[in-house]
């Protein structure tokens, strides 16, 4: 497929036009108008994009584009944010503000009445709220990256994200506070985040954002609210607790196996859920990527020229518009509902710029997950190996110290605690994307010398004999611990890795991180409620890992890693049964896996045929 050649040679722009909400506030929005000979040619579909990071420069070029294709384009700033009125509460307005954007858009004279909304990121969740208010004429909506239900990124498992803290430290720094004073704005930009990282926990008035009390006031709110109270499920926040609300509207939803999103299952999950309530055109595509990154090289691993989003679909956005809202055929760009990235299968070699290439390919389905033809169950026991063969034998436990003073360092590619950089921009404090498993100077808090993370003493390791056939996992892994602790709570850190063999290119192997997950004690019975561990006696974890596939290939091992910490990615327990990221005191924990006959420890796996590749 060749992209598409634009329509009309000119657009008109009209810079800032004030669109009032229904309480009155204004917010700022520029219009891009296609035109031929100096004049408007209308009517036209429409296409909206509202965001926090401005609506300026960085978008124009895509709103140019898109209008000489034949559309109307609006980008919009929200609420509180660079020229629009208001204060910014983070998410919680997004879905009233939507609604009366897209029907204020809808009934400018240049429209036809058909809205269309685009957008990643925080652009994306703020099209599910405003679905949750039915736009009478929201006709298509294209979001990607996106994360309709804040709770389950926010606090994954119950554990807090702290990239979110850092992200409000960004967002301060164009805030309402650092536009009216430019000393304030000045000390927010020279902040490194990762400076606080060792003030954890921060205290309100001393934190990195008590030059911005708005934002400081927005982070504790977030940081105190551990339980999935009736706060997050505001329609704003949880557009996926409302599906029952959303239109049926054609939806593209394209998100990345390296994402943090990915976390959040009922996100991942809104596609099909949709589906299933008789919703139709909705589409899903998963790619191997990092979040807003499309390419084929992420992190330390290179997974060839078919992973990259625009080889699969050109003008893929475009395509999706025109076939929606101008009946345009798309050529075949959506051959089927769900189309998803099979990591693996490449030559394990090193690559002209030395990352490893695992390669992959392109799978469809009906519905995510794919049907599974076979869940697999391997068996944690004794000496560090995963087996198919249930345990047969009496107690047999495998102890570790976990010390909230010495945590496990981030390493699965999804922790996105960010910093400023003075130059401009920001950088990840650990390195996102597929990556070896060992230490470097790619992840915060480690120094030299650079061992595997196995080598630690509190990373528990059981993996499986070297595989006598491939094997594709596809869909959601869960791992079952049956553990117990000498403290009231504790966390426990699930990761999946494909252990490539020794050779010549890799001496002593490759582990490559392929998905995690996160569970903290007291919220293993339902994250509604708190429910302390009674040191000694035995529990029951079940950690979601986030969704993947991956093919792991005959030779290959498939690993499976225990720890009870993963910073900064997670905040980290202290593991007295208080909020971890408010509390000052802190202890060790001797945490204990068991796995014997009574208490089956294991990771359970939906699989798929290799001959059929997924489909």
């Amino acid at each position: 497929m060749e992209p598409r050649q634009p329509i009309y040679p000119e657009v008109l722009v009209r810079p800032n036009v004030r669109v009032p909400m229904r309480d009155g506030i204004e917010l700022v929005t520029d219009i891009y108008l296609p035109a031929r000979e100096g004049k408007v040619v209308a009517p036209q579909p429409a296409l909206l994009l509202r965001t926090p990071y401005n609506k300026g420069d960085s978008n124009s070029a895509q709103a140019m584009r898109w209008a000489r294709h034949g559309y109307v384009v609006a980008a919009q700033d929200v609420r509180g944010r660079y020229a629009s009125d208001g204060v910014f509460t983070a998410f919680v307005q997004e879905d009233l503000d939507g609604h009366d954007a897209i029907e204020w858009l809808a009934a400018l004279p240049e429209c036809d009445g058909r809205v269309g909304t685009w957008g990643g990121s925080y652009c994306a969740a703020s099209q599910g709220a405003a679905a949750t208010q039915r736009p009478p004429h929201l006709a298509a909506m294209c979001h990607y990256f996106g994360y309709p239900h804040k709770y389950h990124v926010l606090r994954q498992g119950g554990a807090l994200d702290v990239f979110y803290i850092s992200y409000m430290v960004y967002m301060a720094g164009d805030g309402k506070e650092a536009q009216a004073d430019a000393s304030v704005k000045q000390a927010l930009y020279d902040m490194r985040f990762e400076e606080w990282l060792e003030r954890w926990p921060l205290q309100r008035g001393r934190s990195p954002l008590a030059l911005a009390p708005s934002y400081e006031d927005l982070s504790f709110e977030l940081i105190n609210r551990e339980a999935l109270d009736d706060f997050w499920l505001h329609p704003a926040l949880a557009p996926a607790a409302h599906l029952d609300l959303w239109p049926d509207v054609p939806t593209l939803h394209i998100c990345g196996w390296y994402d943090h999103y990915a976390y959040a299952h009922p996100d991942t999950l809104v596609f099909t859920r949709l589906i299933e309530r008789g919703h139709q055109n909705q589409y899903l595509v998963f790619g191997p990527w990092t979040h807003g990154n499309v390419g084929r090289k992420i992190g330390e691993t290179d997974f060839g020229e078919a992973a990259e989003l625009s080889t699969l679909i050109p003008d893929y956005e475009l395509r999706w518009f025109d076939r929606w809202l101008k009946g345009v055929d798309d050529n075949g760009a959506f051959p089927a509902r769900a189309q998803y990235f099979v990591m693996g299968g490449g030559t394990g070699a090193r690559t002209g710029d030395g990352l490893l290439d695992h390669g992959g390919e392109w799978a469809t389905a009906d519905l995510w997950p794919p049907r599974a033809d076979e869940t697999r169950q391997l068996h944690l026991a004794p000496d560090g190996v995963l087996t198919a063969t249930p345990p047969n034998v009496g107690p047999t436990t495998t102890s570790y110290h976990s010390d909230p003073d010495n945590p496990v360092p981030s390493s699965t590619g999804v922790c996105y605690t960010s910093t400023r950089l003075r130059e401009g921009g920001t950088r990840r404090l650990s390195t996102n994307g597929a990556w070896n498993q060992v230490e470097g100077p790619h992840l915060h808090g480690c120094t030299p010398p650079f061992l595997p993370l196995a080598a630690r003493p509190d990373v528990l390791v059981f993996q499986t004999e070297p595989l006598a056939e491939d094997l594709i996992v596809a869909g959601h892994p869960v791992v079952e611990l049956w553990i117990s602790s000498d403290a009231p709570d504790t966390d426990f850190i699930a990761k999946l890795i494909d252990v490539y063999p020794s050779n010549a290119e890799n001496p002593g192997g490759f582990a490559l991180g392929v998905s995690e997950g996160v569970q903290r004690a007291k919220f293993r019975n339902g994250l509604e409620q708190a429910e302390l561990l009674t040191p000694g006696e035995v529990a029951l974890v079940r950690i979601l890992l986030r969704p993947l596939a991956n093919r792991f290939l005959k030779g290959h091992r498939l690993r499976l890693d225990i720890a009870s910490s993963s910073w900064p990615h997670f905040d980290v327990n202290t593991q007295t049964g208080r909020n971890p990221s408010t509390d000052y005191d802190r202890r060790v924990a001797v945490n204990t896996i068991h796995h014997s006959r009574q208490y089956p420890s294991r990771l359970v796996l939906p699989t798929v045929r290799t001959e059929r590749e997924g489909a």
